[in-house]
């Protein structure tokens, strides 16, 4: 009986402290879950950055690549064949259409 009694005392007495703590959780649980959300968010951002690096990093190796050997007769015979479709003295040019 005494027990019974306490608990209702504390129950009725302390009302608006327990409704404050489920609030204060609820209101913690949010925040929790939304910074969940924008962590996530930002490791997506991160890893595609690092995708674009990666892609810009081998750009800039094949331009530096083609900037070396620009004075290369080779090379230049090469993108004209691959770029403007000629082709050298000597050889025939074959067009295949689909």
């Amino acid at each position: 009986m005494k027990r019974s009694r306490l608990y209702e005392e504390f129950i009725l007495k302390s009302w608006w402290t327990i409704l404050f703590f489920l609030i204060c959780f609820f209101a913690y649980d949010q925040a929790a879950k939304r910074r969940d959300r924008e962590e996530k968010g930002l490791q997506d951002k991160y890893l595609h950055l690092l995708q674009a690096k990666a892609s810009a990093l081998q750009t800039q190796e094949e331009l530096k690549l083609q900037i070396a050997s620009q004075n290369d007769q080779s090379w230049i015979e090469l993108v004209l064949m691959q770029k403007l479709g000629l082709v050298p003295e000597g050889q025939q040019k074959v067009h295949f259409v689909k």
